[in-house]
């Protein structure tokens, strides 16, 4: 006799229609998200000519840097209309304008670039990465066009000034311990040197410098919209990217809290997240712990830093750029990377791993990271560490006759942690190419250089905005980024690296000497500078925002049924806060934490430590971070409300975003789903409003 529900329920071409319901649906849920309008800064229109505030790496450059022809640099004619061309080959539907009608600097007739391989290898031009990514589309969770980022912040405003200003004193600081930076130091970790040195201010000094300017005394402030700013001198965008420094408008930078993420948790504890340094315990339940690498019978704790990744493990200890050395402080290997030359693996490294410690530590971790690498880590932890799932999910059930695997559990978490990643690069790389276009730092290093060597007329309609940059980078911060690069080029630093440059390279009428007294590049952490796509946004900011929003969503993020207690990070009961001892070998209590710091709070710390770890390599504006990061939350809760309905069982979970809001998201099988927001002081917020929070408005389609 055939037993009742022997097949499942449905099955078979009702099982087939019901799928396409779901499928349809899904495309309904898309369909009435909000269309965010995306408006660029309209410095690309306003400055033109050179489009000195815009991405031009890769095309060819004159001996100044630009794009317009000075008269005496490598062809006769300008090459404005290279950027035209370039853009259109973005934007158009033609796919092969790249190949057919793209002027590289290679293509123009550069021929060799200044500075070889000293180990004799080609330097060949880098090719411009995945440009036409924004033209492709998803087919679940949003659009790559249905969200979108306020615009960036323009040259000379104030928030422009002191965004440069940050990733100048980040540079300064990139080999002083996370730790002393926290008190104020600026004693360098410098592990090849027999003796330790200083960097040339310290984080306090740096600090202070800060709090003088404009945007961060919120004083007399330039703003991007002037027509839009408040009695302070900010736009709606640009106030919330200041709050979101300390989590005010009034109260000064601290060391304590300085260069970290815009949430409450990003400034509570150690500045590294504890997920980018401890492990778990090892399987056999010993929980000794142990120094050395272990081995088949060697246990290991938590605070040993080793991630159970199967049978294998993770060591969270890292390779590290070679200490106390920068790169493209020159004029010769800076103007060859803006030509596009692939200085790519000519990194000098450390001989030893070490936990991540200081500022380079962590650039060199997002220089060859594979994107979502530190939130699968996460993951891992927390499952080892059997953080609950969210008790919005079926399972585990009550009873306990029903746990989780492939659904709701590690299987399903670790591939939504993957899957989302692909979702936010589409959309940024829309952002970043299709719209935006925004100068890397270090171009705009570049020509803040021209600027402080009275050659600030070569930037055309936009010399008054470039100089008025200039003017509020505090004079003590410039002076100290100048001394810097004179360190940096030396000729025992010149040694270390695997490059060789020309030294007659230098700007119009400019001589050696003039130079290095005026010389404001930005020192970069790696040899090939930024990446060969514009800045804004910035893709590991988008995907950090995605995956740890994916983290929250699905474990819980708090204790019992309060919603307003976040879960603690504990082992057996006792708070977990550690950081490097003084050369990065091991992990220590750290003893300046005293309460319990929270699983959400070191989530939201782990984004902004990838993302501000860009900064911290020269590559990234704080802008990029911030904006890029709420917008990679918007992907992956798309993908949530379009995955809710799927299930056979009723889901909810409920986690705090990045602006504070109380996100809920429920739905039940073939129903809409429903989302709940309340923001940060306890006011409900509309669903659309919450989408279009950090865009210019909402783009009216048609109702297919």
């Amino acid at each position: 006799m055939r037993l009742p529900f022997s097949d499942p329920d449905p099955a078979g071409s009702e099982r087939a229609r019901i799928a396409k319901k779901q499928r349809d649906l899904a495309t309904e849920i898309a369909r009435l998200q909000p269309q965010a309008l995306t408006r660029t800064n309209a410095e690309e229109v306003d400055h033109a000519g050179p489009y000195p505030a815009n991405f031009t790496k890769g095309l060819l450059h004159d001996k100044n840097g630009l794009l317009k022809h000075d008269g005496q640099g490598d062809t006769p004619e300008d090459r404005e209309d290279d950027y035209a061309c370039f853009v259109e080959a973005i934007n158009s539907p033609n796919p092969s304008l790249f190949e057919k009608s793209v002027e590289t600097a290679e293509t123009r007739g550069c021929g060799k670039f200044r500075c070889t391989a000293k180990d004799n290898k080609t330097v060949a031009w880098r090719g411009w990465e995945s440009p036409r990514c924004g033209h492709v589309y998803e087919l679940q969770g949003l659009d790559a066009g249905a969200v979108g980022m306020a615009p960036a912040p323009r040259v000379g405003s104030s928030e422009l000034a002191a965004e440069m200003a940050e990733v100048y004193g980040l540079a300064i600081l990139r080999d002083v311990p996370f730790t002393r930076i926290s008190e104020g130091g600026g004693d360098q970790l410098c592990a090849s040197s027999k003796k330790p040195s200083q960097a040339v201010l310290t984080a306090k000094e740096i600090v202070d410098e800060l709090n003088k300017m404009p945007f961060f005394s919120t004083s007399k402030s330039t703003s991007s919209t002037p027509m839009n700013a408040d009695d302070s001198g900010l736009n709606h965008f640009e106030r919330n990217r200041r709050f979101a420094r300390n989590q005010s408008l009034t109260d000064k930078l601290k060391p304590r809290t300085v260069f970290r993420g815009s949430t409450p948790g990003s400034l509570v504890g150690p500045y590294i997240s504890q997920f980018m340094l401890i492990g778990a315990s090892s399987r056999d339940g010993e929980g000794k712990g142990s120094a050395s690498f272990p081995g088949l019978s060697s246990s290991f704790d938590l605070q040993d830093g080793f991630i159970p990744y199967g049978t294998l493990i993770i060591d969270q200890r890292t390779i590290t750029h070679r200490n106390c050395l920068d790169h493209m402080t020159d004029w010769c290997s800076w103007l060859d990377v803006q030509n596009g030359a692939n200085f790519g693996g000519l990194d000098v490294y450390e001989s030893r791993r070490r936990f991540i410690t200081t500022p380079r530590d962590l650039a060199t971790y997002v220089h060859f990271d594979a994107l979502y690498e530190a939130y699968l880590n996460a993951c891992l932890i927390m499952l080892a560490m059997e953080v609950p799932r969210s008790r919005g999910f079926p399972e585990p059930s009550r009873t306990g006759r029903r746990t989780p695997f492939a659904t709701f559990g590690g299987p399903h978490i670790l591939s939504l942690v993957t899957e989302v990643a692909t979702r936010c690069l589409k959309a940024v790389r829309r952002q970043k190419f299709n719209y935006h276009r925004r100068a890397r730092p270090e171009a705009i290093g570049g020509r803040l250089t021209l600027c402080n060597l009275d050659l600030g007329n070569r930037l055309g309609l936009a010399e008054a905005a470039f100089t008025a940059t200039l003017k509020e980078i505090p004079k003590v911060l410039r002076k100290a980024v100048i001394d810097h690069n004179v360190r940096q080029n030396k000729s025992a630093k010149n040694e270390m690296r695997k490059l060789s440059c020309k030294s007659n390279c230098l700007p119009t009428n400019v001589d050696a000497a003039t130079f290095a007294k005026s010389n404001l590049l930005l020192p970069m952490a790696f040899p090939e500078g930024s990446p060969m796509h514009p800045a804004y946004g910035a893709g590991h900011a988008t995907v950090a925002g995605g995956c740890v929003t994916m983290l929250k969503a699905f474990f819980e993020m708090f204790e019992d049924s309060n919603s307003s207690v976040e879960r603690k990070l504990t082992a057996d009961g006792a708070p977990i806060a550690y950081v490097p001892n003084k050369d990065g070998s091991k992990l220590v209590k750290d003893p300046k934490t005293k309460d319990p710091l929270t699983i959400q709070g070191e989530l939201d710390k782990l984004a902004a430590n990838i993302s501000i770890g860009r900064n911290m390599a020269g590559v990234h504006y704080y802008s990029d971070y911030y904006d890029s990061l709420r917008m990679g939350e918007r992907v992956a809760v798309g993908i949530l409300l379009q995955q809710a309905p799927t299930y056979g069982d009723t889901v909810e979970t409920t986690f705090t975003s990045f602006d504070g809001d109380l996100i809920s998201i429920s739905g039940e099988a073939a129903s809409c789903p429903s989302i709940s927001i309340i923001d940060r002081n306890g006011n409900p917020v509309l669903p659309a409003h919450w989408w279009l929070r950090h865009v210019v408005g909402e783009e009216i389609i048609e109702d297919f």
